[in-house]
């Protein structure tokens, strides 16, 4: 892609971009410190007047279980539509475009930072986590697909212009999707048809509250860097399926935060794991479905 066609304008569903230039979700850490939403209002205000075609904020719980800690945005009571306008007004004002992404932390969170148990789709415990998740049953599931669906709607009633759903990095969705954190033995495990339910089900809900012209990204695993995870095959499998369940972007993830290979240090080479994300795009030419490379928006058509 030229530098100059990655500052022209693009469409994603019905939002126009400024620019093809994504920021990317980040814990920033402003929420929780003092005067923390004029912080952020800050931090962000000023990317948006630099040619950032579409800011993605830090991930907002969906629930208390699956917050990352006192720190993380959080998107599950009544009262965070109204906390969150002021920071969507001052970005529009300055010409910006801004997502929340809708996290959940599943066998990530900590208890102590939580006060809530920690839960996973089977009761396997992360070797970068003291706290030992409990399963959760079939009814704990649906409530989560909910969640995320509410999360959405009250996004949305906040003025966010998109949502992203966090399906990367080892988070809860992505351990539902792997057979490494997923020894379920009902609907929601055992076949990779089983194991994509829970982020396919999530997109419909989600969809069902934003209606259909309304921007959802999800945020997938292109390559989970851990051993007997989700293969090749089957991660594109998966994008095909959320392409088929109206996923409007995919931005694509790499790693795992336990896994061995550093993929978010500054010491990794510049642009090392793109071509994993345009493996996909590639695969792809033939949908409309849009992907996210690092910072990179690749169209599926021949004019990108």
């Amino acid at each position: 892609m030229s530098s100059q066609l990655l500052f022209n304008p693009i469409k994603i569903n019905s939002l126009t971009l400024p620019s093809r230039v994504i920021m990317g979700s980040m814990h920033v850490g402003l929420e929780g410190e003092e005067n923390g939403l004029e912080k952020l209002i800050a931090f962000y205000t000023e990317r948006a007047k630099n040619k950032v075609g579409l800011i993605v904020t830090g991930g907002a719980a969906v629930c208390p279980e699956g917050s990352g800690g006192l720190h993380f945005m959080s998107i599950y009571n009544d009262e965070d539509v109204e906390y969150w306008k002021p920071l969507t007004k001052a970005v529009h004002e300055v010409g910006g475009k801004i997502a929340l992404q809708l996290f959940h932390a599943g066998r990530y969170a900590y208890q102590a930072l939580t006060g809530c148990n920690v839960v996973a789709p089977s009761a396997i415990q992360s070797p970068i986590n003291p706290d030992k998740p409990h399963a959760l049953t079939a009814e704990q599931v649906q409530e989560t697909i909910a969640a995320f669906a509410s999360a959405a709607k009250r996004a949305k009633e906040a003025g966010f212009d998109a949502v992203e759903i966090m399906g990367s990095e080892g988070y809860l969705i992505n351990q539902f999707i792997s057979p490494v954190t997923n020894e379920r033995e009902d609907e929601w495990g055992g076949s990779f048809e089983n194991r994509m339910r829970f982020p396919l089900e999530i997109v419909k809900a989600v969809r069902g509250e934003v209606g259909s012209a309304y921007p959802i990204i999800f945020r997938m695993s292109g390559l989970d860097l851990i051993e007997n995870s989700t293969t090749e095959a089957e991660t594109l499998t998966l994008a095909k399926e959320l392409e088929k369940a109206s996923v409007d972007l995919l931005n694509i993830g790499i790693g795992w935060h336990e896994s061995k290979v550093p993929t978010i240090s500054m010491k990794v080479p510049r642009n090392r794991f793109v071509p994993v994300a345009a493996s996909i795009k590639n695969r792809f030419q033939f949908l409309s479905l849009l992907v996210i490379a690092s910072i990179i928006l690749l169209m599926q058509n021949k004019s990108s």
